[in-house]
């Protein structure tokens, strides 16, 4: 089967998927990351610190030969002889045409200049001191009173020098540094996610171990708020997975207890559906009274079945959601009525039905027929497992913005141990009785409380148990439509009739 790229492929019973050669390690990552953050701040402190001291000592050099050269200026201007030059420094006196009239101290300086009469003019008008010769001489250039020029130089070679020394320091001391503090943040985050990888390690025990993880990934006692969030995270993921591997397999079981109970409960009528009709085949059933009565047996069983599958369809219907009818329905109607049918039922049940409406009119919004359904299947709950002479009550009334059905009989109650699975579908109590071919079609099948809890539920409403000092109280609420003026009692009573 194909799958998409960057999925893992699912499979029973397969091992955890490991590592894929080619991804980088985050450890690698943090480190290459701070390997350049190191190196661009290092990098950058070494230019600074190399441009600062450059600028520094050119500006400390312009200035004294600025100094020297206004002196020589002011000699000249004085007619007196210009003195020797001692300071490393040299000086020349050009004429305007760029002869050179007198020079002194390093003449290598001097003569390096080119002395033409258009750059000395340039360099006379800037009036500080400018780059000659590829930035390996710097001079400054004054006009005479006599048209010539006094050129003042210096060299900066002990300029170049020192910035040679501080980038071989700043070299030597950088590397190591920058490789030192490499390897110490390989170090810190290699330690730093040893706890991340044993978290990972368990993780995938855990995945390999079993469908349903129970276990849970450690945390170290005093790690990273980071790494707790990750284990959290874990933990709460692996905490689902089993919640949910525990519902799937509970659906399942319930899914298979719900069709075995379903084939137990057909095998009942389809028996007798088939029993009748081998008889008919083997013509044992040619007297016309022998044939009506098999009829009548078949026609209860057909019945039986189409019961049970609109019971089936129900449940499954409402259990996905399926939309109900709403309108107008008169609870005190229902109950009622339901209460008539049962007297009228014939002389198999002598139970005394009574029905209890604190007003004329409990109005809910529903689905007339369900609702019907509901209440008749907790009457008949009552006449199908209490003994005979029994009295119950439909007791009705309006609680707040509820309204309540409550059906207590005075019979042995429910036992127990099966109070908590009373409304599942299929489940009879021990004392029930079992469903026999002269038993009602739909009753006694273990069905009918469960739809009228799933009715209810579809609702709005709840159904339970509540408990009772003997019988049984089952407690139904559903949401009121609303008051209505006393008025249109009367026409709401039309209406619903």
């Amino acid at each position: 089967m194909p799958t998409v790229p960057g999925t893992i492929p699912s499979g029973g019973g397969g091992r955890a998927p490991r590592s894929r050669p080619g991804l980088k390690s985050v450890s690698r990552r943090l480190t290459a990351g701070f390997l350049l953050i190191v190196a661009i701040g290092v990098l950058g402190a070494d230019i600074y610190c190399v441009l600062t001291l450059s600028g520094r000592l050119r500006e400390q050099g312009d200035r004294q030969i600025v100094q020297v050269h206004r002196r020589r200026v002011q000699a000249l201007s004085e007619g007196r002889t210009l003195p020797a030059a001692r300071d490393g420094s040299s000086w020349a006196v050009v004429g305007g045409r760029g002869e050179v009239r007198q020079r002194d101290g390093a003449t290598s300086l001097t003569s390096r200049l080119p002395l033409s009469p258009r750059v000395l003019r340039e360099r006379a008008g800037v009036g500080r001191p400018t780059a000659f010769a590829g930035g390996t001489v710097r001079a400054v250039v004054s006009r005479l009173p006599d048209g010539g020029y006094l050129v003042t130089a210096r060299s900066t070679a002990s300029e170049r020098e020192a910035v040679r020394t501080l980038v071989g320091v700043e070299t030597a001391v950088g590397l190591p540094l920058i490789a030192l503090l490499v390897l110490g943040a390989l170090w810190c985050s290699r330690r730093t996610l040893v706890p991340l990888r044993e978290m990972l390690r368990s993780a995938r025990q855990i995945a390999e171990g079993s469908d349903e993880p129970s276990a849970r990934v450690p945390v170290a006692t005093r790690s990273l708020r980071e790494l707790q969030c990750t284990a959290d995270t874990l933990n709460y993921l692996l905490r689902r997975i089993e919640e949910g591997s525990v519902r799937r397999r509970n659906a399942e079981l319930r899914l298979h207890e719900l069709v075995g109970a379903a084939s137990h409960e057909l095998r009942t009528p389809l028996t007798t559906i088939t029993g009748y009709t081998q008889l008919a085949r083997l013509g044992a059933l040619d007297d016309p009274h022998r044939m009506d009565h098999a009829m009548e047996q078949v026609e209860r069983e057909i019945q039986r079945i189409n019961q049970l599958v609109e019971d089936l369809l129900l449940l499954a219907h409402l259990s996905h959601g399926g939309a109900l009818e709403r309108r107008p329905v008169d609870l005190a109607r229902l109950c009622a009525e339901a209460v008539r049918r049962a007297q009228a039922s014939g002389p198999r049940h002598t139970h005394t039905l009574r029905c209890v409406a604190e007003s004329p009119i409990h109005l809910v919004e529903g689905d007339p027929g369900r609702l019907e359904q509901v209440v008749g299947h907790l009457v008949s709950n009552v006449l199908i497992h209490t003994p005979e002479n029994t009295s119950a009550e439909l007791r009705l009334r309006l609680d707040g913005d509820r309204q309540v059905i409550d059906v207590v009989d005075q019979g042995p109650g429910v036992p127990e141990t099966a109070r908590d699975h009373i409304f599942e579908p299929f489940f009879r109590a021990e004392h029930a009785p079992p469903a026999g071919p002269d038993t009602d079609p739909g009753r006694g099948r273990g069905l009918g409380l469960s739809v009228a809890a799933v009715v209810v539920k579809a609702h709005g409403g709840s159904i339970g148990l509540r408990p009772s000092e003997r019988g049984a109280w089952f407690h139904v609420t559903l949401p009121a439509f609303g008051t209505r003026p006393p008025a249109d009692v009367g026409q709401t009573r039309a209406a619903l009739s």
